[in-house]
């Protein structure tokens, strides 16, 4: 029924199916759109056979969940995972995402490092909160871990935070803790804080797809069974894309912010789930104070702090030349909108638009509007005569 879907499997060595992967039209073209951030994970116990389901998913425009493909393994081994992953870039013509979310699984990590070599591999928070649970079984410690997972710290306020925190609880030769420590750049934000993450910093949306999984799958289905309900469930994911869609293209908001020019701005370029993450941003200008400015040739410098918070100074750098902005809080790099100081910068510089590279187009309405016009047929015959198949 779909021209464009694509299915890849493999033998085991008993000559039935091994491993299987799948995707459809739908799913590559979110790819091309939405592929930079890319989370998956393995579920057991979805079919009869008990093999293993991986779902590869990721966050649209408006921050829901959509999926990119699906896998059936033979084992949760090293060989399996490589096999997925090569067959998962060979369909997305080669698009390596930037950034892999996973709960940590050390073939997952093997296969990731091997098909993905360019990506910035990414541990899920929560999985590594259940972890230091299980492991050190004491509510106070993981509650100071939590902070150590969650909170914004720089390097060095992180590493004091560490150390006071594994000697207070008499944990400094204990193995979890050693090897977590070795992991830090996989899961700590200030070695993350560069990398656009989408907001993704678990692998929740694999868990919330499990989770609706139990409303369509049941442990006795065959393969086929299986497949069909999988197709339920993305069609159930695509109709509540679509009636988001509907909402931020024919409803306005209303707004409410000192700034209205910038705010109405927002409201026009924006997905409705976006703009009201940006309209918090713009709210916060009001408790901003400017600490500090001055000039060096073309860059302009503002140093800021929030009311009542005067130990978190935060740095902006303007560059008129370039119309290029950075803050120190690193907020429009790991997640793609512009945080309250270049906000509060913008309403001191007396500017009422936003500069166009301020913009993601991701998380904009028309984020699919580029790839739908540069869509270009490649020289794989087969390719060719699909999409020309399905266009028609």
């Amino acid at each position: 029924m779909d021209p464009l879907a694509i299915v890849k499997y493999s033998y085991c060595v008993e000559k039935h199916l091994g491993n299987l992967f799948w995707s459809d039209g739908h799913m590559q073209y979110n790819y091309k759109c939405f592929g930079d951030v890319l989370a998956f994970d393995s579920t057991y116990k979805k079919n009869l056979y008990n093999m293993p389901l991986v779902i590869f998913s990721g966050t649209n425009h408006h921050r829901q969940t959509i999926m990119f493909g699906f896998g059936l393994l033979e084992d949760e081994k090293i060989p399996s995972y490589k096999w997925l992953l090569g067959y998962f870039l060979e369909v997305m013509e080669s698009k390596e995402p930037k950034v892999v979310v996973t709960d940590g699984d050390e073939c997952m990590k093997e296969a990731i490092r091997s098909k993905f070599p360019n990506a910035t591999h990414r541990l899920c928070s929560w999985h590594l909160a259940r972890n230091a649970l299980q492991k050190i079984k004491d509510s106070d410690f993981c509650a100071a871990f939590k902070t150590a997972v969650y909170v914004r710290f720089d390097v060095k306020d992180f590493e004091d935070y560490w150390a006071e925190m594994v000697h207070s609880f008499g944990l400094e030769d204990n193995d979890w803790i050693a090897s977590t420590y070795e992991k830090k750049e996989q899961w700590m934000h200030a070695y993350l804080c560069d990398k656009f993450c989408a907001g993704l910093r678990t692998t929740s949306k694999c868990e919330g797809i499990n989770s609706s999984l139990k409303k369509f799958i049941k442990s006795e289905n065959c393969l086929l069974e299986l497949v069909e309900n999988l197709d339920r469930v993305v069609k159930d994911y695509r109709n509540n894309e679509f009636i988001v869609d509907y909402k931020s293209l024919y409803t306005d908001p209303v707004l409410t912010t000192g700034l209205e020019s910038l705010e109405r701005l927002a409201s026009k370029l924006y997905t409705r789930k976006i703009f009201f993450e940006v309209k918090e941003q713009i709210e916060s200008v009001g408790g901003m104070i400017v600490l500090y400015k001055d000039r060096f040739g073309s860059i302009e410098k503002f140093m800021l702090r929030k009311f009542r918070k005067p130990h978190r100074v935060h740095v902006v750098l303007y560059d008129k030349s370039s119309d290029k902005f950075e803050c120190s809080c690193k907020l429009l790099n790991s997640v793609g909108i512009l945080c309250g100081h270049i906000f509060c910068v913008l309403k001191e510089l007396d500017i009422e638009e936003l500069p166009n590279r301020l913009v993601l187009k991701r998380w904009c309405k028309d984020a699919k509007s580029d790839i739908i016009s540069t869509i270009e047929v490649q020289s794989d015959l087969d390719r060719a005569f699909r999409i020309r198949y399905g266009a028609l």
